[in-house]
């Protein structure tokens, strides 16, 4: 029987790499922050998710490095942007590393979700 870890429960254990590929080019398209940011609004990244920011930025406070890709379609779609508004002001600030990788350039990279989501 397998085990099922929260989010914060699996960063307070983690002790030297955390790594979260991100292969999805939409996630809760009516996610109300991604609504906000459409209609031009300050989102406000770190308190919006004022929770996952302290946990992520704990883990790197004891030197866990947090890396995460996010592999993309081109066209870059409106979620994608809003990703990319708020990385700085989320991410960033809890010093995770953040990387950017065109999607066909990972086609030799076994991913989940990787063949269902073509350009």
């Amino acid at each position: 029987m397998t085990e099922s870890r929260t989010f914060e429960e699996l960063f307070r254990d983690c002790r030297r790499t955390a790594v979260h590929p991100v292969t999805y080019d939409a996630y809760m398209k009516a996610d109300p922050a991604f609504t906000d940011w459409r209609a031009g609004a300050d989102v406000g990244p770190a308190e919006r998710w004022a929770d996952r920011h302290a946990i992520v930025a704990g883990a790197t406070a004891r030197g866990v490095e947090v890396r995460r890709a996010r592999i993309v379609s081109v066209p870059v779609i409106g979620y994608i942007r809003f990703e990319y508004a708020v990385t700085d002001g989320l991410n960033i600030a809890a010093r995770e590393d953040v990387r950017w990788l065109l999607r066909r350039r990972a086609t030799g990279i076994s991913l989940p979700g990787q063949a269902a989501q073509a350009e």
